[in-house]
């Protein structure tokens, strides 16, 4: 049993489990013990209704997903808890291991979007010791944002990710040394190349204010255009508006633009969303870093 523990009404108990089969299926949590959790105080706007709870049996989906189109989104389950997953018949989209948990994150069905995009239903996070289920991610009802998918965070967190079109990532899961669960905001920065490298959260920003923080963190713009890039109006206009380091920009779906830029000990890529004019520019939409030393990502 995790250390984390909170004493709760019967009524209470009972709303927490009626909000949960909304999620998960209600017909398979008439035996499952619910003890309310900590939810974080300061998530990212749109994510106030993610919620922990302390589960031990998982229900199936209201009926088992196909993922069609949106086949890439799922991973092979590697571990005992996403092999359950699975075999209830949930999609699983990610495994994590984090401070003695097997952490996987797994959705209800997906819609097929434009561009290759697909957007993720009734999405969870489960946190495994062993085969055995111990907590529960979930969107509460009515919440804006959606779970998506999980990436481990430095050596210290779990990210988790949001599953509609264009993901972006909404939260931190954080285990402390007692196996205690929290949430929180997504931390104001990440390091890589062995701590050598620092990205400043830069997600969702208008790429003129994102590059000021970057400069800030010892990064500069790589000037030059990677070969095989084409030339485009977009492109032009954000140079003209004095952001070099564009690479190329998408005239259709969702606008992406690339942008690059350098450090001292490795490069940064950043890809953009939306066709902001130059004086509003579009949004970071993700980031990648390539170290100087070969394998150290």
């Amino acid at each position: 049993m995790s250390p984390l523990r909170s004493e709760v009404l019967p009524a209470i108990r009972l709303s927490r489990r009626a909000k949960l089969a909304r999620v998960v299926a209600a017909s398979a949590l008439v035996s499952a013990a619910l003890v309310s959790g900590p939810a974080a105080d300061s998530l990212p706007q749109g994510m106030d209704g993610l919620v922990v709870v302390e589960l031990r049996r998982l229900p199936p989906p209201p009926e088992p997903v196909e993922a069609g189109f949106c086949d890439h989104l799922l991973v092979e389950p590697g571990t005992a808890g996403g092999v359950e997953v699975a075999a209830l018949g949930w999609a699983v989209t990610g495994e994590v291991s984090l401070g003695g948990f097997e952490v996987v994150s797994f959705v209800g069905g997906f819609e097929p979007g434009t561009s290759g995009s697909c957007r993720s239903n009734d999405g969870n996070v489960a946190l495994f010791e062993s085969d055995q289920l111990r907590w529960l991610v979930y969107g509460e009802k009515g919440a804006s944002g959606r779970i998506g998918s999980i990436q481990p965070f430095e050596d210290r967190a779990i990210r988790i990710w949001g599953g509609d079109f264009l993901p972006q990532p909404v939260a931190d899961l954080h285990v402390d040394a007692s196996g205690a669960i929290s949430l929180a905001a997504l931390a104001d920065e990440e390091q890589f190349c062995d701590g050598e490298a620092t990205v400043p959260n830069i997600y969702g920003m208008p790429i003129a204010a994102a590059r000021e923080e970057l400069a800030s963190a010892g990064w500069g713009p790589l000037l030059g255009i990677l070969p095989g890039e084409p030339a485009d109006s977009r492109a032009e206009a954000l140079k003209a508006a004095g952001i070099y380091e564009v690479q190329s920009c998408s005239p259709t779906g969702f606008g992406f633009c690339s942008f690059r830029y350098s450090g001292q000990f490795s490069e940064l890529s950043v890809v953009t969303v939306g066709e902001g004019a130059p004086s509003a520019t579009p949004e970071v939409a993700r980031y990648s870093v390539s170290c100087a030393t070969p394998g150290v990502e």
